[in-house]
């Protein structure tokens, strides 16, 4: 496993690739070795994560994402020198996270190749600080991940959009391609018999990135409250936009309804997402959203947005999704969830366990039984 994402003692992203892999272990006799990318001038050492070993190798590299791969040649001849160090020998097959520069280092291993993407910027065009390298490198970023996507055995996207958004792309010609729902743990997620709230409580955990559009669901909220609803609104999760977002509630006297709360672990987000009535995350560029399906398996409602990942899945597209950046159609949706008591469908297609035993019946584990 080839990774840029993976969780530690103090680090929680990329707690979904950890379960993948746990789950991986569960059914089959696969013995995972992960390697974590990091920045050359990254302090992090090598570790161990719950059982699983974690080997961080640093990648040479321009910072701030300024024609990445050009130093891709010295990368993989680290990368085996590395892999012999670390003694990780007769691989089978990779799973490289992401197209750069996970995929790319992988291209010269002896092995059956897979590759997942988990965003809908695919071939990461909109990475990196400065504008005008993003825009004179992007051809040479396209020929290159295309280059390398192309060779790998198989290429997965966490929901159909994400591979749509791949083969928007001319000149990529895919040997396999592969849906893989980031399914969701249901032994970590359930519901809990807890006390209902007295004051109807909406729930969000999201980085505060602009794309995932906290303010949105701050004005809607707002909207309600003038309307003379109480209501609340828990927002976990820390980011760019989160003064932002704070300064926003503090001007309109929302502070009593509206708490920001520090990020906690991935772990103790089920007793979250049980102790609220709705989830939201008004996200306008998500391939699918793990919290999505984990408020879900708390039989907890759900709000997304029309044309992302998760419309793919939701099961009430009328009540559960709205129109982008509007808060107006938002606070509709939400008047329903307070007026209305509505109930889930089970969630057990989209179980780590159901989706992991679908992807390791595909033909590329078959063909090497």
């Amino acid at each position: 496993m080839i990774t840029p994402f993976f969780p530690s003692e103090d680090a929680f992203v990329g707690s979904y690739v950890y379960d993948q892999i746990n789950e991986i272990c569960k059914q089959s006799e696969f013995h995972i070795e992960i390697v974590k990318l990091v920045s050359f001038f990254s302090t992090e050492k090598d570790y161990i994560f719950k059982g699983f070993r974690v080997s961080v190798f640093k990648v040479i590299d321009i910072p701030f994402f300024i024609f990445p791969a050009i130093f891709n040649s010295l990368n993989k001849i680290r990368l085996k020198s590395f892999l012999k160090r670390q003694k990780i020998n007769s691989v089978k097959f990779s799973h490289s996270h992401v197209s750069y520069p996970a995929s790319y280092l992988a291209e010269d291993l002896d092995c059956k190749k897979i590759v997942q993407h988990h965003g809908l910027d695919v071939l990461q065009l909109l990475i990196g600080r400065s504008r005008f390298a993003r825009k004179i490198q992007k051809n040479f970023l396209i020929k290159n991940s295309l280059n390398h996507l192309n060779k790998a055995d198989l290429n997965i996207g966490v929901s159909q959009l994400v591979l749509d958004k791949l083969n928007e792309f001319k000149g990529y010609y895919p040997k396999n391609e592969l849906v893989l729902y980031n399914g969701v743990d249901t032994s970590k997620f359930f519901p809990l018999k807890n006390d209902c709230n007295k004051i109807f409580t909406i729930g969000c955990v999201a980085n505060f990135w602009e794309i995932k559009d906290h303010i949105t669901l701050i004005k809607s909220v707002k909207k309600i409250v003038e309307k003379g609803k109480e209501i609340k609104l828990r927002l976990i999760g820390s980011g760019p936009t989160l003064s932002f977002c704070e300064e926003f509630v503090k001007n309109n006297n929302l502070s009593k309804n509206i708490i920001f709360e520090k990020e906690i672990e991935h772990e103790k987000l089920n007793q979250f997402f049980n102790e609220i009535d709705l989830f939201v995350l008004p996200s306008y560029y998500e391939a699918l959203g793990c919290v999505y399906l984990e408020s879900w398996a708390t039989n907890t409602p759900f709000i997304g947005v029309k044309n992302q990942g998760i419309a793919e899945l939701v099961p009430d597209s009328e009540r559960m999704l709205v129109s982008e950046k509007n808060p107006n159609e938002l606070a509709v949706k939400i008047n329903f969830f307070i007026n209305n008591d509505f109930k889930l469908t089970t969630v057990e297609e989209f179980s780590l366990e159901t989706t992991i035993s679908n992807f390791l019946l595909n033909k590329i584990f078959r063909a090497n039984d």
